[in-house]
């Protein structure tokens, strides 16, 4: 037995050495791989080894799209909805399913809910973001919406997480995740919410933190940190959010939103301004009727502003107090530094308790002015008409014509001038006057995140060394009747 197999064996051994076959050595490559194979094999083992190395949480779902579609528009929402608000959102958030759109468009929202308001769609009180989807039922009470995950935030979308609104750093984050995850030829920021004024007391509506000696021009209220965002913060999350690029339209669907300060604010990281210098009517926008109007356009800058002024003067028409602009920002720092000279010329002809009285007449009694309901409430004049009572004490032509070009839309519901609103005073009740400013709103102060108009417009506002502003003059110098 063992001797056939010997005689098997030396045959196919011979067989095999003269095939020259090295067994030290792998087989061969029967074909050559070209160089651009072997980068595509390299390239996808490379992209193997990448997936491989993700992390758990990483591996849940890609967020950033490689190849995104061509977007006319991001357009995201910050809803600070952790008040009192928090059914308005919930109905506002409906209006938007229900509009018609598609991938041209992208709206992401960042909704922060509150407790004890509204118990729909499961009566979650953390906060979400999600990108909109029509509701093709037109249910006016669920949310169908694709929840999303946002690392940048910390947020999933199968766990609740809590985030302060009023937070800057939320914001900043939020509009990061929006450019990299939905990039866009346009970007358009809604801020929605409180909106109130520079605050001195507290209002009906949110109280605490604030104490009679505290001002604020505030945005994003939050119920649970009791916490606000100021104008100076709000603009710097928007610029470090931004990054190298600008919002094509910063849009406010809150209270006493387009005044003088708050443009000068965002005149360097937004093109446009849109909203009210008044209180907001109702339930504030028409989100269907405006998305609805944007996606019947070419989707440009001007139909995004259209479709915004047409829906809120038609829906509000019938209101006496309702008001909205538009706002070219470019034009605002040159009409911020024309108002400073022209306000302290102005000053400088307050010689006397007579002239005193009756420039402060055209400013609390003359001009149309926006204001609360409730006392204490922000008083705000509207920056057109102002200027065309003052131009009795000193002709203000080049700044009249300085802020016209600046209007691109402007409108109320009495027919009156609808511009810009520019703070004045605190009313502490009906007809009494509050005989300081905060002191947010004072050049020279020792706060903190004072905005650029108070630090820049020093012509206007109080300031803290009493140098002469026409503030100043209307509030803090002493005359003698002649």
């Amino acid at each position: 037995m063992k001797k056939i197999r010997l005689f098997l064996i030396i045959p196919l051994f011979c067989l095999l050495l003269a095939c020259g076959t090295d067994f030290t050595s792998s087989p061969s490559i029967i074909a050559p791989v070209s160089d651009e194979n072997t980068e595509e094999i390299e390239k996808k083992k490379s992209d193997e080894r990448e997936e491989d190395s993700f992390t758990e949480e990483e591996d849940n779902e890609v967020l950033f799209e490689e190849y995104p579609p061509e977007r006319e528009w991001t357009i995201m929402l910050y809803m600070a909805a952790d008040n009192n608000l928090e059914g308005d959102a919930i109905t506002d958030f409906n209006e938007l399913e229900n509009a018609d759109f598609d991938e041209s468009v992208c709206v992401l929202l960042l909704f922060d809910r509150a407790e004890n308001y509204d118990a729909t769609n499961g009566d979650w009180s953390d906060t979400r973001l999600y990108r909109l989807c029509h509701d093709d039922q037109k249910n006016k009470a669920l949310i169908v919406s694709e929840r999303l995950d946002c690392p940048e935030l910390g947020i999933s979308k199968t766990s609740g997480t809590e985030l302060d609104m009023a937070n800057p750093l939320t914001l900043s984050s939020f509009l990061e995740f929006s450019r990299r995850a939905y990039p866009a030829n346009n970007y358009a920021l809604m801020v929605w919410g409180h909106g109130t004024g520079w605050r001195n007391e507290c209002d009906a509506d949110f109280c605490e933190p604030f104490s009679a000696d505290e001002g604020f021009r505030a945005f994003a209220l939050d119920d649970a940190s009791s916490s606000y965002m100021t104008i100076s913060q709000l603009g710097n999350a928007v610029r470090e959010g931004m990054g190298e690029e600008a919002l094509s339209v910063i849009g406010f669907d809150t209270c006493f939103a387009v005044c003088l300060e708050s443009a000068f604010e965002f005149s360097d990281c937004a093109a446009f301004m849109l909203g009210t210098p008044a209180l907001v009517p109702d339930s504030g926008w028409n989100y269907t009727a405006f998305l609805n109007q944007l996606m019947a356009s070419e989707k440009k800058v001007e139909d995004f502003i259209s479709a915004a002024c047409d829906n809120y003067s038609e829906l509000y028409k019938n209101y006496a107090y309702a008001a909205f602009s538009c706002i070219d920002l470019s034009k605002i720092p040159a009409i911020v530094q024309e108002f400073s000279e022209y306000a302290g010329q102005l000053a400088s002809k307050i010689t006397d308790k007579t002239i005193k009285e009756q420039v402060f007449e055209l400013f609390s009694d003359k001009a149309v002015s926006y204001c609360s309901t409730t006392y204490p409430t922000d008083y705000y004049v509207d920056f057109s008409d102002i200027l065309s009572y003052l131009d009795g004490f000193h002709p203000s032509g080049k700044l009249k014509d300085l802020l016209f070009a600046a209007q691109v839309f402007s409108w109320s519901a009495t027919g009156e001038e609808a511009s810009l609103a520019l703070f004045f005073c605190v009313y502490r009740s009906a007809g009494v006057i509050s005989g300081s400013h905060p002191s947010m709103y004072v050049n020279g102060s020792r706060e903190t995140n004072l905005s650029r108009f108070v630090t820049e417009c020093d012509g206007y506002v109080p300031t803290a060394d009493r140098r002469g502003s026409l503030l100043d003059k209307l509030f803090y110098a002493n005359y003698q009747y002649e």
